[in-house]
Order: C-alpha cells, then structure tokens, then sequence
C-alpha cells in the first residue's frame, strides 16, 4: 500500500473493494476530522436561441437558471442516496455558479457552441471527502437546465462533468493543474470566478478571462427621440439573443434608482451614501463623488454582455449613431447634424430631415428600430472579428 505521502488522485488501489473483491463502504471511523473542500463543474450546450430563452427568461417552466442552482445544492446534500458507497455528510457549505457560454468572443469554446457552465463549490468538516457531492451539485444543476428547455430542445449535450479541486484529508490538495498557485486556486474558487485557472484534459486551455463588450453610443441634443430610440432597440437586439446592456448619463447632478418610498430611496434617505440593490439576475448602485465617474470604469464591468448602448457621451469618442428627429435643440439651438463625425456609424432621422441633408454616413429611418439595430449589430460583428 502506498504510504500516506505518496498517496494522491491517482492511486492504485480501490479502498471501495475489499480482498475478496467485494465492494464494500469504508470505514472512516478511525480518520481525524478536518476542513474539506471540493470544486467541480459542467457544461450543457444548445442551441443559440434556447440560450437566449433562458437568459430572457422566456422558458415556459420559469427562471432555469435559478431553479438549476437550487437543484444542484439540494443534490449535493443527497449524494449518499444516489451512490451506495457514498458516506452521508454534514454539508456545511454548497455553492453554484452557472454562467453563460458564449457562441464567439471571449469565453467561446473552440467548436463554437452555446450554452451554460455551472461550477459546484462544496465544504465539510469531517472525516471523508466530498468530491461526490460536488460532482452530483453540478451534473443535477445541468440536468435541471436539460429538463427545463428539452421542450425547445432536446439536442442539449451534457459535457466536460469532472473535478477541479479537493482540499483537505491526508491526501492534501489536489488541482487540475497541479503547477497553479495553491493560494491562487482557491482565491479563483472563492471569489465565484468561473473563468479559472484549472486547464481541461489533454492540455486544453483554460477559458479566457472575459472581457468588456463593445460599446455604441446614442448622441444627440435633448428632444432629438435619443431615449425612446434605446429602448426600442434595446428589445430588438434582445429578440435577436444578443445580451445588451445600457448606460445612460444624466446631465443633471444626482438622480434617485428608485422612487419615493422604495428601500433604496429610503436608504439613501437614512443616510447611506452607496446604495447597492442586488436580486437573483440584476444589480445597481450609486454613490457619492467628488467627479464624475469616468465612463471607461464603468465600461469595465460590462463583461456578462455582447454589447453595451450608451444613451448620451457627446464627446466620448465612441462609435455612434447621431439620432436627430427635428435637428435642432430648442433649448440650444444647436443641430444633432453638427454631432456626425468619424465615429458616427449612421445618422438615424426623419424623412423630412433626410431628405435636406447629404452625408458620407448611411442614413437610416428613426421609426425603423430594425434597421438601427441592424447597424449596431453589423458593428458588433465587427468588433468581434478583431478579438
């Protein structure tokens, strides 16, 4: 038998089979207690448009994803009942992160398909591992998104279900990558980072760390249409299964998230100078500052999108589309046509003001949501193609 310092994931002997070869549940009664952890993930793909169903929340049996997170911490808590030689433990901690695979750009997989990973972290102060429990958190997360969209899809594939990390016992630590940082494996883990550091089988790469998406802006004077424009397509890049995020900058000092009477506003009310509002798919926050914030910073923290809409930022460089109903700002006098420059991928007007102006930049109908939309997403295909 090997001795305990040699002994690692790989061993040669099967502690589940006894003499005569009879399998039989270990006897741990004699192992010290000690803090243990096992990370494990999954990944189911699909089709694009079953992707963007659930990110939508549009699947007919409700928010997938969140009844895939709790399915598979129930499960971690049931693996004994799955797999007979499995000890029954005293969970004391379960965790799963499910994140969205994109089709391309950063984080893609190499053959290009869509779906969702889900990484299973789970904890135990005791005398046996809990690498099952981890493993059967995140195959059962998968599943449950397997059974929550098979009505649309039934082609999903289940795959890449394997151990990252184990911690803890005589056998110490265990990673996919043994040559990785330990206190850098762990600060992955623990910080619901699913874009690890643990490389695949056979060598494969791990994922590429994500990256914010690319940015249109939507520039105009005041009255020019920019804000009922956004929205509408906001919703048609949504239809089309494009994640979209926005920005909007105010010109005015200070603004409220919510409205009188609101936790938030009664927050802010009480004294709170950063009001946060966090819930199962969504966050916002403001706070205080001597400057204004840059609009890089913010840009940053877009990276769970394919594109971000900017309603404002004259003078921020971004590409844009120059929206103009009348042309001019009452209040300034001022013409959006002045805002068209390089950057400017489209001018977005009337057909009164089309057909007064003449420019290098294609022109495209304001009430045509579609066509606007067509010409953000040519710029993000674009965009992507330079990754």
């Amino acid at each position: 038998m090997a001795d305990a310092a040699s002994r690692d994931a790989y061993r040669d002997e099967l502690t589940h089979v006894d003499e005569r070869g009879d399998v039989r549940m270990v006897d741990v009664s004699q192992k010290e207690a000690t803090q243990r952890t096992a990370v494990a993930e999954a990944s189911i793909l699909m089709h694009p448009e079953t992707q963007a169903m659930v990110l939508e929340d549009r699947a007919k049996k409700g928010d997938v994803l969140a009844c895939a997170r709790v399915a598979g911490i129930m499960a971690s808590k049931r693996a004994s009942d799955l797999i007979p030689m499995c000890h029954p433990l005293n969970i004391t901690k379960s965790k799963v992160e499910i994140e969205p695979i994109p089709a391309q750009g950063p984080g893609a997989r190499a053959d290009g398909r869509a779906g969702f990973h889900v990484l299973a972290t789970c904890g135990v102060t005791g005398v046996t591992g809990i690498e099952m429990e981890a493993l059967t958190a995140a195959s059962v997360a998968a599943l449950t998104i397997y059974d929550m969209c098979k009505a649309v899809d039934r082609g999903m594939e289940i795959v890449d279900t394997r151990l990252l990390l184990k911690e803890g016992g005589r056998s110490g630590t265990w990673a996919r990558v043994p040559e990785a940082p330990e206190d850098d494996v762990r600060s992955r883990v623990d910080g619901g980072s699913l874009s690890c550091v643990f490389a695949a089988v056979d060598g494969e790469s791990a994922p590429p760390a994500l990256a914010p998406a690319p940015v249109v802006a939507f520039i105009g004077y005041q009255n020019s249409g920019k804000t009922t424009l956004v929205e509408k397509v906001i919703a048609e890049l949504s239809a089309r299964g494009m994640r979209v995020g926005s920005i909007k900058h105010h010109g005015h000092h200070g603004f409220d998230i919510d409205v009188p009477g609101k936790d938030s506003w009664r927050h802010a009310q009480a004294g709170s100078r950063h009001v946060g509002l966090i819930c199962a798919n969504r966050y916002a926050e403001y706070a205080d500052t001597d400057n204004e914030l840059p609009l890089d910073v913010l840009l940053d923290r877009f990276v769970d999108v394919d594109i971000v809409i900017v309603e404002g930022y004259k003078a921020a460089g971004l590409a844009n589309v120059v929206v103009a109903r009348s042309g001019v700002d009452r209040l300034r006098g001022q013409s959006s046509l002045d805002l068209v420059g390089e950057g400017t991928l489209a001018l977005a007007c009337n057909d009164a003001l089309a057909n007064r102006v003449r420019l290098d930049q294609p022109v495209v109908d304001i009430n045509d949501a579609g066509a606007v939309a067509d010409v953000v997403e040519a710029h993000w295909r674009r965009e992507r193609s330079n990754v």
